[in-house]
């Protein structure tokens, strides 16, 4: 893929919303109002089924109740999702180049500047780092998820990205070990690899 299309991809709000959801975005206390109108609401539905009085007046409080939280639960995950979306160096595509592999485990680094769609620099900036040397600095980058790493060659954002060879293969059938793949970086905490299938669907 060209670095436009990467580029693209980045400015697709489908795209970026579809992999948001991979995270657990609900894990904050914007979204426990609603989710109590639903639950009561649901309940008392619920009971007054089990009584048979679903066509009475006593199901209108409840009904509403699962109606108001349905619409504010809907607008909160909106609101959420918009905010977390449009947050600056967030949902950046990159391409990760592996620099070493084992038990299964596939460590590569990225970067998150303006070169993070060239290739060729990845390539190059991955050549020059010393795995060994980076673990010994600090045993915890074993471990699978995104770190981010210093390195006295580059300048650059860097991190290093440890995860399932088997993810990233299944992802992207096509897949050469020695090559670059795209990763999409969420924040510090979350980072994907991208489904081949997605590239060519959002880039149309």
């Amino acid at each position: 893929m060209k670095p436009q299309d990467y580029a693209k991809l980045e400015g697709d709000y489908s795209f970026k919303r579809s992999y948001l959801s991979k995270t657990p975005w609900w894990k904050t206390i914007l979204i426990i109002a609603p989710i109590c109108l639903l639950f009561v609401g649901l309940a008392g539905i619920i009971y007054i089924l089990k009584q048979d009085m679903l066509a009475s007046l006593y199901s209108i409080p409840y009904l509403a109740l699962f109606v108001v939280g349905t619409i504010w639960f809907k607008a909160i995950k909106r609101h959420i999702f918009k905010t977390k979306i449009n947050t600056p160096d967030s949902f950046l595509v990159c391409l990760a180049r592996p620099i070493h592999e084992e038990v299964n485990k596939v460590f590569s680094v990225f970067i998150t500047d303006s070169h993070r769609h060239n290739s060729y620099y990845i390539k190059n900036l991955g050549e020059k780092i010393e795995f060994e040397e980076l673990i010994k600095k600090d045993s915890n980058l074993q471990k699978k998820g995104v770190h981010p790493i210093y390195d006295d060659n580059s300048e650059s954002n860097l991190f290093l990205f440890v995860s399932d060879a088997k993810d990233i293969s299944k992802k992207n059938k096509s897949w050469n070990k020695e090559e670059t793949f795209p990763v999409l970086y969420i924040d510090k905490d979350y980072t994907f690899a991208i489904k081949a299938k997605d590239l060519t669907f959002y880039t149309k």
